[in-house]
């Protein structure tokens, strides 16, 4: 098993109000599989995706990777292992602005003791999300829909075995929201192991293979359908 979540729940207090954003949640992630995880704002969704990639410790339970439990980990082993296994593709693009797009694909790669990606690599991804003419330019010169796109480049630089995306589509026109799950759809079966949060219902249609789960107040369950 890829991704083993066992028993999670994390609580958040603000203003003496204690919220359950992730309520004792148990998931099981094959290598290979592409898992959609649909959800309203406010659902923990986000969080389950944190907590899932090592950004965020459980108040209880469990996350392992390849049979590892994150936070048994020393802080450099976990941040290595975000770095090698795992490729994040946040709500917003993040983007450095002194950086050009080229750079900003790159840049994990100056994070990891042994990168597997390189510059060749970042100038391919960046054709893959059509943005091949922009490795030169900087964030401030790029729309909002194509910083997104350098920021989804920059998640596959280092070849992840997992692709942990929140919202990926969010800010993408339809053309373009198509053509970059048409990506997503050629490294997974390439053998990436994709886990997407969001409340777009049109992403879950679109992925053919896709498991679809809901969340909804903090708790996970199957979803046996998709409605349109």
């Amino acid at each position: 098993m890829l991704i083993e979540c066992r028993n999670l729940k994390k609580e958040y207090i603000s203003a003496n109000i204690r919220t359950t954003a992730v309520d004792n949640v148990s998931l099981s992630v094959d290598r290979g599989e592409f898992v959609v995880i649909l959800g309203h704002s406010g659902s923990g969704k986000t969080t389950l995706l944190s907590l899932i990639g090592g950004l965020t410790r459980p108040d209880s339970g469990e996350v392992l990777i390849n049979g590892v439990e994150n936070w048994r980990q020393s802080d450099e082993a976990l941040s290595d292992m975000r770095n090698s296994t795992i490729g994040f593709i946040f709500q917003f693009a993040s983007l450095i602005p002194t950086l050009t797009a080229l750079e900003n694909v790159l840049l994990p790669l100056t994070f990891g003791r042994t990168p597997r990606g390189n510059h060749q690599r970042a100038v391919e991804i960046l054709h893959l999300v059509g943005l091949g003419d922009k490795a030169n330019s900087f964030p401030s010169q790029l729309s909002g829909g194509q910083q997104r796109r350098i920021a989804i480049a920059r998640a596959f630089i280092n070849q992840p075995d997992i692709i942990l995306a929140d919202e990926p589509t969010g800010d993408l026109d339809e053309e373009t929201e198509r053509d970059i799950l048409k990506v997503f759809s050629e490294f997974n079966r390439a053998g990436t192991t994709f886990v997407v949060v969001t409340h777009n219902v049109h992403l879950a249609q679109t992925q053919k293979n896709a498991r679809i789960l809901e969340m909804r107040q903090g708790v996970l369950s199957e979803r046996a359908t998709v409605d349109a």
